[in-house]
């Protein structure tokens, strides 16, 4: 049966599958979100449709993509009355939720002005971001990165802007030209500090447009920092096909992913927000360490499994995850030179959530893919990776397990396997980082350089480059198996 709102009484009469539990004729948004993805829908969506089943109406979504490739998935969500699936894994069952907090949909090429419109609409009291790393147009010390093309067009023409930074400060500028009150900004990627980063870019650009709108943003506007968890693979065509044949829903446009969630959020609203600790949202006063934690342990982690996993001819994340070799390197790369970067976390058992990953990486209901974990690395891995080697080098503590990881993502930009088969390397700095990977597959000097990835420092650190160098080495030599056997002990 196709999805929609006509169809959906139907749906809640199907005891394996959840439904709204509210009137969705009686929802108004007061969030927008940039930019409309997998993750969003099955992230913070999933959290507002509990908000909305506790009567608390006006807190719908408008969900926004940004980009030219967005419109197909959006036009496929509009047929459907904005109404989708999410489909729960856990290594026992499957579960079929059907979300309704997605109210409205705009797809922002097409027409900026009604997304310009709609976020001067005082309703719309939060403007929550899930745009990546990249999407922030930041240089390699995250200040706005004015040479970036989409920027320059944004600085020129605010009234119809490209990029999520364009379009925050063209509707607070809206909002302070009209006397009316300004939107939250909330970040929900996986950043470190993602609420300060988001404030330094707006208020940089912001200052480019008009010094006094950057004083009334920064007076005015909040910017509360978050940390969001939940592994959301690429939805595939078989995906689709098993909503349809296990729950008899023909979604276009579904999402899959594990049945854990979690969202750490800093209370820190200028005008008002959902009372998202009634359904499971941690408000805490400090992100700080709980993020370090995340994105050190799990974003890091997944970054470090995939490269070397690629390279031993694994596809998918559980399956990877089964070969002890793999699954003993991630948990000493954890133990060994993680954790002792990591602050205290209040209320957290470190063990306890390494092993909770261990587990997660290994369900094989999820399956994600290697190749999505291993894109964008130029990105994931300044923000995961290098402050905890950083941090090693300078305590002397083990910093082994990272230099393994660096080699293996060093030989993967090489753009070529073991086997001599080609590797499809999705990079925003592809084009310099597999340049420099081949200027000398023994020597990471080349790479080291690149300094809005590793800094200025590392590549003059004599016993960080041997390290690298003779790993380097022995994956060339031996291979990336044999290299693993060598430093990991089973």
């Amino acid at each position: 049966m196709n999805l929609s709102n006509d169809t959906l009484q139907t749906f809640k009469t199907q005891k394996n599958v959840k439904t709204p539990q509210y009137d969705r004729s009686n929802v108004t948004c007061g969030i927008m979100h940039m930019s409309i993805g997998g993750f969003h829908r099955s992230h913070q969506a999933v959290y507002i449709d509990r908000i909305l089943s506790n009567e608390n109406n006006q807190w719908g979504i408008c969900a926004v993509g940004i980009m030219p490739q967005d419109k197909d998935n959006i036009t496929n969500l509009q047929k459907q009355d904005n109404l989708y699936t999410v489909l729960e894994r856990s290594a026992q069952s499957d579960a079929a939720h059907i979300i309704g907090s997605i109210i409205e949909v705009i797809h922002a090429p097409s027409c900026p002005q009604t997304v310009l419109e709609r976020l001067s609409n005082e309703e719309i009291k939060i403007l929550s971001l899930t745009i990546t790393e990249k999407g922030y147009c930041y240089d390699s010390d995250r200040n706005l990165n004015q040479e970036n093309e989409l920027i320059r067009h944004d600085i020129k023409n605010l009234d119809s802007p490209k990029t999520a930074i364009g379009y925050i400060v063209s509707g607070l500028k809206n909002r302070k030209d009209q006397n009316k009150n300004p939107f939250t900004v909330m970040s929900c990627d996986n950043l470190p500090e993602n609420g300060n980063v988001t404030k330094k870019i707006v208020l940089q650009f912001a200052d480019l447009i008009n010094s006094d709108l950057c004083k009334w943003i920064k007076n005015n506007v909040s910017f509360p920092n978050s940390m969001v968890d939940r592994i959301t693979p690429v939805t595939t065509n078989e995906i689709i096909k098993t909503i349809e044949t296990k729950f008899d829903i023909k979604d276009k446009w579904p999402v899959v992913c594990e049945d854990y969630i979690q969202w750490i959020l800093e209370d820190n609203f200028c005008d008002g927000r959902p009372p998202l600790e009634d359904v499971g949202v941690q408000i805490v006063a400090n992100v700080d360490p709980y993020e370090k934690m995340k994105v050190r342990l799990l974003n890091g982690s997944h970054s470090a499994l995939s490269y070397i996993s690629y390279l031993m001819q694994y596809r998918e994340v559980d399956i990877a995850m089964s070969d002890s070799l793999i699954s003993n390197f991630i948990r000493s790369y954890m133990d060994n030179d993680i954790t002792p970067t990591l602050p205290e976390v209040p209320g957290i058992d470190l063990n306890a959530y390494k092993n909770k990953l261990i587990e997660r990486f290994s369900n094989p209901s999820i399956s994600d893919q290697v190749q999505r974990l291993a894109e964008d690395g130029s990105q994931k891995i300044p923000n995961a990776i290098i402050p905890c080697l950083i941090h090693q080098l300078e305590k002397d503590g083990s910093y082994e397990f990272i230099t393994l990881a660096l080699a293996g993502w060093f030989k993967y930009l090489t753009a070529t396997d073991e086997q001599g088969a080609r590797i499809e390397i999705n990079d925003p700095l592809s084009d310099t980082l597999i340049s420099s990977a081949k200027l000398s597959t023994q020597n990471p000097t080349p790479l080291l350089k690149i300094e809005e990835i590793f800094g200025i420092n590392l590549a003059h650190n004599d016993n960080f480059v041997q390290l690298l160098t003779s790993t380097l080495e022995q994956i060339n030599t031996n291979g990336m198996k044999n290299t693993l056997q060598s430093i990991v002990k089973n």
